[in-house]
């Protein structure tokens, strides 16, 4: 039997998001009209009750705006337009809005600007010698939107991608390197650097702070990641999160557990009054009050002197902060920055910190007569599952230029121009009576390794890539 005419016009009712909301917000349901008076959960809420009532009735019929238990419709909802939830929702869109969907809208805000390489590509001729001093210069005269190629002043590599993420890597390494002093190693159980307290306060050191935050919206527009060892405070003060009490121990743990221990104890008299020691390279000690005549105040409320110690320690951080942020919001509107917690803006630069083997092995790819049963590739995989992180996030560096695996894993390898370009393997010949290494062509993420005679020769040639950071060698 057919269908009933109101049947088939109920099946012919195709919920679609476009069409299901126009200049107004409304619940493409019932057409609601979604205002202020509505924060996220009610919304999601009354969503997902009207949702279940139409699933129900057409029971038939995938409802393909909202499922219960789903909210990613309610996220394109809100950011169909990046003003809709600022001005018509009241929601937290730091907590209430999910990752995939902050990702989806920095990306279609970068894509209104960026300009596609067939129109060209910028380039800089850099000295590796003078890194820092070059590239400050010759980034302030080229489009940030158009593809970049680097050229290493002296070497003969062609940049198709894989050079300039070398480039950032080494560039970002020599600003965190303690000759410039603008950076310290924090105390703390995970390595990480927090902008020197100490720093003078003038333009050329302010300058390097500038030329981070164009870095950073770089490494957004192209989608690079790479190894910065930035302490999570200056994520935060970056998106100017407020650092809570127990966020010292992001700075100084060992500070933080003997303050926390003082707290807990009986004593009234703790023998510590509101100033603070901070030490120079040259481990000279200089005392600074943390508020008025603190030198002569005890402290008798350790929450209260940490708060007090938090606020002096991210005045003295915040001029260079405040460089980093200017020039990053400069490039991408602070709007869509703004949506992002600091761990996801973390993530999105750095990647993910720790390389899983699994991963890498089931996205990698192999050029014939290479397949995963070939006695070359199983040797290979068993070194690799006999290296630590530092030696595989080195080999990692040598075949792809970054030494940190994207935010989608190995499955979203990248080629500078945004396209997938797997983590691949191929065969090149194998040279008697000579010393024969791998090579790495780091625009297609690929390494060429011969046809070795034996399992510990390969593992000698891996290791001396691992243990030597191999760059600007044997590299294209």
């Amino acid at each position: 039997m057919g269908q009933s005419p109101s049947k088939r016009n109920k099946k012919k009712r195709k919920y679609n998001l476009k069409e299901a909301i126009d200049e107004d917000i409304k619940c493409p349901f019932c057409s609601m009209i979604i205002n202020s008076n509505y924060n996220y959960v009610q919304l999601n809420n009354h969503l997902q009750e009207c949702g279940n009532k139409y699933y129900d009735y057409n029971s038939y019929e995938r409802c393909e705006i909202y499922l219960p238990n789903e909210d990613k419709y309610l996220n394109e909802l809100i950011l169909r337009d990046i003003n809709l939830y600022r001005n018509n929702i009241r929601i937290n869109p730091k907590e209430e809005i999910d990752f995939n969907t902050k990702i989806e809208e920095l990306h279609k805000e970068i894509n209104k600007y960026k300009i596609s390489w067939e129109e060209g590509a910028e380039q800089l001729n850099i000295n590796r010698n003078h890194i820092i001093k070059e590239s400050i210069i010759q980034i302030n005269d080229i489009n940030i939107f158009k593809e970049w190629k680097i050229n290493f002043i002296g070497e003969t590599n062609y940049d198709a991608g894989g050079i300039m993420r070398e480039w950032f890597t080494t560039l970002f390494k020599s600003l965190e390197d303690e000759k410039l002093n603008l950076f310290i190693e924090s105390d703390t159980d995970t390595f990480s650097y927090i902008i020197n307290p100490l720093l003078k306060r003038n333009s050329n050191n302010f300058k390097y702070f500038s030329l981070i935050g164009k870095l950073m919206a770089k490494a957004l527009i192209d989608n690079i990641t790479v190894n910065i060892c930035f302490n999570k405070i200056i994520y935060k003060m970056i998106l100017q999160e407020k650092i809570e009490i127990n966020e010292l121990v992001f700075i100084n743990k060992p500070l933080y557990d003997s303050l926390e221990n003082m707290n807990n104890s009986d004593c009234t008299d703790l023998g510590i009054y509101y100033t603070i020691d901070l030490k120079d390279y040259d481990n000279n000690i200089h005392s600074f009050d943390i508020q008025n005549d603190g030198i002569n105040i005890p402290v008798t409320n350790i929450h209260d002197y940490i708060n007090k110690r938090i606020d002096f320690m991210t005045n003295l951080y915040e001029p260079f902060i405040k460089r980093i942020r200017d020039s990053l919001f400069n490039i991408i509107p602070k709007e869509v920055i703004q949506t992002l917690t600091s761990d996801q803006l973390e993530l999105l630069i750095n990647g993910r910190p720790f390389i899983d083997l699994e991963d890498w092995k089931q996205f990698t790819e192999y050029r014939e007569p290479y397949n995963i049963n070939h006695e070359i590739i199983i040797w290979f995989w068993d070194i690799m599952y006999q290296l630590s992180q530092s030696e595989l996030s080195n080999l990692l560096m040598f075949a792809t230029g970054t030494s940190r695996v994207p935010l989608g894993g190995f499955e979203q390898l990248e080629s500078n121009r945004g396209n997938i370009s797997r983590f691949t393997i191929e065969a090149i010949p194998y040279i008697p009576n000579q010393k024969n290494y791998i090579k790495a062509h780091t625009c297609f993420n690929r390494l060429d390794i011969p046809y070795f005679k034996n399992k510990k020769e390969l593992k000698e040639a891996i290791l001396f890539i691992c243990n030597n950071k191999i760059l600007g060698f044997g590299i294209d």
